[in-house]
């Protein structure tokens, strides 16, 4: 599937596979049914890996160094290998992706991209080098798709201090995450009514998790409820330390959707990989299943949709610079992925047939996988309807 890839890029797309596959692999069975969490893995990943080349720096890019992509690469392979470290990763385990992207991501660059030089030294770095776990609080039980007008959590202002009250569900990493960016809506000072963003701490009297819910699929990240009862939390934690964040929760979802994307892509991939493979071998009638023309049908769709979201995923990478998507581009991207994530796995439960309806195949586990990122970070019906309001803007 390389589109004129380099030997530095084919290097790095085997170096992040060979990991993946030697110790992420392993231990998906029991991240799956819960004996095991992903955090460990992610600390050691951090370390064999050397990812501090590819941690998010204040002003945006990456660290070290603007000008040759960080870490001795040129600024078009690091895209790349920015892109293909996340899709090698979910082609081994999507849920694995989710809670390490929801921790360095949502929170991690989140921080690192609006905070205080003193928030970002305190909170988001030990969370981007995966020592500490952070966790993005937004949605609400009576706001999901609605999460902004329907956003009731508050924070009122009391002295030098904001004072946080409400619920959160569906959090990702929740159940076990050491710091929060929690969404609140002012009440009193000078940002009365705006919803920002509030940086919490487990250790916070007044903030308790629920237990890791039982999910359809990406049951290896855990997810849960989080609770603030009237948490007492220093105005210095408001993130930015003062400056009221515009905009702030639809650029964090754009990022949200863009990393979901290639989440649907890395497991698009491996479906259709182990789809075509068993194809091959798999006889029936004295042929392999390949040589029959609807199972090839199958397959030829497959790769459609497949090399559709390829070139939606790498862009930056086949455009050779960093590209400004709009917010149509990015829910476009995110809609068109997440539904062709599903349909591929399903596609190649089918040419499994009943082998693929069985865990040892893998196809189902990443079926069940794929159909949360058609709800999660906007359901197709949001995306749907924010792409229409921008194009008749």
């Amino acid at each position: 599937m390389d589109l004129e890839t380099t030997d530095t890029e084919r290097l790095l797309r085997d170096t992040f596979r060979s990991w993946f596959t030697s110790e992420l692999a392993p231990a998906v069975p029991a991240m799956e049914d819960g004996t095991q969490l992903p955090y460990d893995l992610m600390r050691s990943m951090h370390r064999t890996l050397g990812l501090d080349a590819m941690l998010p720096r204040p002003g945006g890019g990456r660290t070290p160094g603007d000008t040759d992509g960080g870490g001795g690469l040129t600024a078009n392979v690091a895209r790349y290998a920015r892109t293909t470290f996340v899709v090698e990763m979910a082609r081994v385990s999507p849920s694995f992706a989710l809670s390490w992207g929801a921790s360095t991501g949502l929170f991690g660059a989140n921080v690192v991209g609006k905070g205080t030089p003193e928030q970002i030294e305190r909170f988001a770095l030990p969370v981007l080098r995966s020592e500490r776990i952070g966790s993005w609080a937004l949605t609400e039980p009576g706001a999901g798709s609605d999460a902004l007008s329907g956003l009731r959590t508050t924070a009122r202002r009391d002295g030098d201090h904001y004072v946080l009250h409400g619920s959160k569900t569906f959090i990702t990493n929740a159940p076990y995450a050491d710091v929060f960016l929690v969404y609140a809506r002012v009440q009193g000072g000078d940002h009365d009514g705006a919803i920002q963003p509030f940086i919490v701490e487990r250790t916070d009297p007044g903030l308790t998790t629920g237990p890791p819910m039982k999910k359809m699929g990406m049951r290896g990240s855990p997810t849960g409820e989080v609770f603030l009862d009237d948490v007492r939390s220093a105005a210095d934690r408001l993130l930015g330390g003062g400056v009221v964040q515009r905009d702030h929760v639809k650029s964090s979802l754009a990022a949200e959707r863009g990393g979901l994307s290639v989440l649907s892509y890395g497991i698009a991939e491996r479906c259709f990989e182990i789809a075509r493979d068993y194809a091959k071998t798999r006889t029936q009638f004295g042929r392999p299943i390949a040589d029959f023309q609807l199972v090839q049908q199958r397959l030829a769709r497959m790769w459609v949709a497949i090399a559709n979201c390829r070139r939606i995923v790498y862009a930056d990478w086949l455009a050779g610079r960093a590209l400004r998507e709009s917010i149509a581009d990015v829910c476009a991207g995110k809609l068109y992925c997440a539904e062709m994530g599903t349909f591929v796995a399903f596609e190649a439960i089918h040419i499994l047939a009943g082998n693929g309806y069985m865990e040892e195949y893998v196809v189902e586990r990443l079926a069940r996988d794929a159909k949360l990122i058609e709800l999660g970070g906007g359901t197709t019906e949001m995306q749907i309807l924010t792409i229409a309001r921008h194009l008749l803007a």
